[in-house]
């Protein structure tokens, strides 16, 4: 019998976005006869915390002496010990694959790769590293290098597998694009959303507009707070229901407060529950400056939800206009709204795209299609 293949997934921490959910789908999918699973980060997190529960080993890379060090030297050193535990764990648990995700676990896969090369070096990327506020500037042409020493990067659209291959200069028998996927049975499962909704003390009649997205720049929910803001005289009764966490949170309320829209906006924080979150919407917001293929854009439509997104990379591989959800143009507040009234006025329409958006990702999106082509990468290099 053939020894199981050792795989380690390393994220930059385990709160609850895609990258960290993506890694407890593989690591509760890979067939276990064939692949034992590993996970580590940075930081801890829900996801990490729901990772172990599985049963996976988890470990957390940074200590609390290391975040409170001093700036300059006290980092590098700090950067230092967390690669030095990463070779440890590579070294302790006869890693064959370390799969990393984002651009921080690329940098200290690179330096442990500089001492062993035993292991085979997965990463994926699920955005374009180049695009305005995606990472600091000086680091871009870093991650380039770094993401050429790969031994192949997954890509989770098109888009950011031609950036992989004429941008950061990466052998095109080196990329492999794999679409993020979902679990379609879990997110399409019927919960109780109207005691979901007392639970959350939204009222019964709202007609509510959900996006389970961080707190961050990149996901541009001061977008949907305005566009909130215009619709409300036209649907007195929208409410907006953000999960998440992010740096983002209090300029955000504060927003909500300056646009007058406080008591229509629900901020709940990191959720776990998001199958039974979803069963609250009437409709799925995404209003993103960029993105890569979003895992909670898959999970509405799993759950018949109609979906309203910008029109920007990733996304727009996938959204039909009209067809499978409605796109408008970034930073434009009133196309926003009137594509969310366009959907509050059509009910045939929304139930129409959300049919659509499902038979997209059953048909396109099933979570057994990301698996079985991450295990074929974490065993003879090509993606089924």
């Amino acid at each position: 019998m053939a020894r199981q293949t050792n795989v380690l997934f390393f994220v930059p921490g385990f709160g609850t976005g895609g990258p960290e959910r993506m890694v407890e789908d593989l690591a509760a999918r890979l067939d276990p006869g064939r692949f034992r699973s590993f996970a580590c980060s940075l930081t801890g997190g829900l996801v990490g915390e729901a990772v172990a529960a599985r049963g996976f080993p988890v470990y957390t890379l940074a200590d609390a002496a290391n975040r409170q060090r001093p700036r300059a030297i006290g980092k590098l050193r700090a950067f230092r010990a967390r690669v030095a535990r990463l070779e440890a764990l590579i070294e302790r648990h006869a890693i064959d694959v370390l799969h990393t995700h984002a651009l921080v676990p690329l940098l200290h896969a690179a330096l442990a790769r500089r001492r062993a090369r035993r292991w085979r070096w997965v990463h994926t990327e699920q955005v374009l590293p180049d695009l305005p506020g995606a990472y600091p500037r000086w680091v871009v042409p870093l991650g380039r290098w770094f993401l050429s020493r790969a031994d192949v990067v997954a890509a989770a659209s098109d888009a950011v597998g031609a950036y992989v291959r004429e941008e950061a200069g990466v052998a095109a028998d080196r990329v492999r694009v794999i679409y993020n996927c979902v679990d379609v049975e879990r997110f399409g499962q019927r919960h109780d959303g109207a005691a979901k909704r007392r639970e959350l003390s939204i009222p019964a009649d709202a007609w509510v507009i959900g996006v389970v997205a961080n707190l961050r720049p990149q996901k541009n929910h001061e977008l949907l707070l305005r566009a909130l803001a215009r619709l409300r005289p036209a649907a007195p009764n929208a409410c907006l229901v953000l999960v998440g966490e992010g740096e983002q949170r209090e300029r955000l309320e504060a927003l909500a407060g300056e646009l007058a829209i406080q008591d229509r906006v629900r901020f709940l924080g990191p959720r776990l529950d998001v199958p039974e979150l979803l069963a609250t919407f009437d409709v799925y917001c995404l209003s993103s400056h960029y993105e890569g293929l979003p895992f909670s854009m898959l999970e509405a439509m799993a759950a018949r939800k109609p979906v309203v997104a910008t029109r920007v990379l990733g996304i727009r591989e996938i959204i039909r206009d009209a067809e499978t959800g409605i796109l408008v143009e970034p930073d434009d507040p009133d196309a926003l709204c009137g594509a969310l009234l366009r959907l509050r006025q059509d009910v045939a329409l929304a139930e129409k795209l959300a049919r659509a958006g499902r038979h997209y990702v059953e048909t396109h999106g099933r979570l057994e299609q990301m698996v079985d082509g991450y295990a074929a990468l974490y065993t003879d290099g090509r993606a089924s």
